[in-house]
């Protein structure tokens, strides 16, 4: 019986009334070479690592540019790559969450403190609860489950417009409280410590700089960054049915520009099927396996852009039921009678 309850759930799409050629598939269903193929791209290359300088050198030259201009278009473009910076950095934090900026776990840890400064979050807290988010995916134990988060209290298509405009700035002090309670003692200790240092530093900046400064070039990315991270979240798993691997979160491709300062992490579902994986690898992932996700219906969008059009027209034609998942449209066609 819960295998055809399985098969039900994978099969229902948003505007796909009659689904063929959907497979139902696991980690168990790729073979074994390609298998051994990821294995090769579990290898750390810690020289990836310059990343966190690049955006910190991105963060800095934007900042300058912004003070000495006076020109809005050159100024509205700066505020763009410094918040992409502010979006980058996190990121990293969360490659160290899995342990992929080094083997030596304590450098591991304080770089991951250092990427996560900017975006107000400590990397042991934020462990805590991802580390509940990769094993309980589009369950009620998710932690970042939009749709188990609203169940029984709001409708679904309130939650997602919430999570789409003000999201972040309720998931960064979520990340605080809920990534202590669920932590063991020794690491409620270094959640402690974390936070400790980081309203230290951020209490020296704010000694130390103009207050008109520090919003220009820290506050005002931060926001424009956490509108980006908003339509991330809903993007990675918003509109998925849960119960399967390939089915549980998505990938959107984009452009080159946005992919790079994502750190790749738009390969979403390559990143879940394989969480060992470090960043710079998951577009070889997702290449390997992309029959695959055609097989199995999964959602694989060709740009954020076309998610969101998508994502309105659902909300204003069909509202949201849950565990339905959305398909872009070129995939729509191929296995929708």
């Amino acid at each position: 019986m819960s295998q055809s309850i399985h098969e039900r759930q994978s099969a229902e799409i948003y505007f796909c009334d009659n689904p063929e050629g959907i497979s139902t598939l696991t980690r168990k269903s790729i073979p074994q070479e390609i298998w051994a193929e990821m294995r090769n791209f579990q290898n750390l290359d810690t020289r990836y690592n310059l990343k966190i300088l690049f955006f910190i050198a991105e963060w800095v030259v934007a900042s300058w540019i912004e003070l000495n201009t006076e020109i809005i278009a050159l100024q509205i473009l700066c505020y763009f790559l410094m918040a992409f910076s502010v979006v980058g950095l996190p990121i990293l934090m969360h490659e160290s969450c899995h342990s992929l900026l080094s083997k030596d776990p304590r450098l591991n840890r304080w770089l991951g403190f250092v990427c996560g400064l900017p975006g107000l979050v400590a990397v042991s807290a934020y462990r805590s609860i991802h580390t509940a988010h990769h094993a309980k995916t589009r369950t009620d134990q998710d932690p970042d489950d939009i749709e188990g988060t609203a169940k029984n209290s709001v409708s679904p298509v309130f939650a997602y417009y919430f999570t789409l405009i003000v999201g972040i700035y309720l998931y960064i002090p979520t990340v605080a409280v809920k990534g202590y309670q669920k932590a063991r003692n020794t690491q409620r200790t270094d959640i402690m410590v974390e936070y400790a240092f980081m309203m230290t530093l951020y209490a020296v900046v704010f000694l130390l700089f103009p207050v008109a400064a520090v919003i220009k070039l820290w506050i005002i990315p931060l926001l424009i960054a956490g509108q980006l991270s908003n339509v991330r979240g809903i993007a990675e798993h918003g509109l998925m049915t849960g119960g399967n691997e390939f089915t549980d979160t998505r990938t959107v491709l984009s452009n080159r520009f946005v992919t790079f300062m994502m750190c790749n992490l738009n390969y979403h579902l390559a990143h879940h099927l394989f969480p060992g994986i470090p960043w710079y690898h998951l577009p070889k992932v997702h290449q390997l396996l992309k029959e695959y996700f055609v097989s199995a219906g999964a959602s694989v969008y060709p740009s954020y852009t076309r998610l969101l059009l998508d994502f309105v027209r659902l909300t204003l034609t069909k509202g949201i039921t849950p565990n339905v998942r959305l398909i872009p449209v070129q995939m729509r066609e191929e296995i929708c009678a």
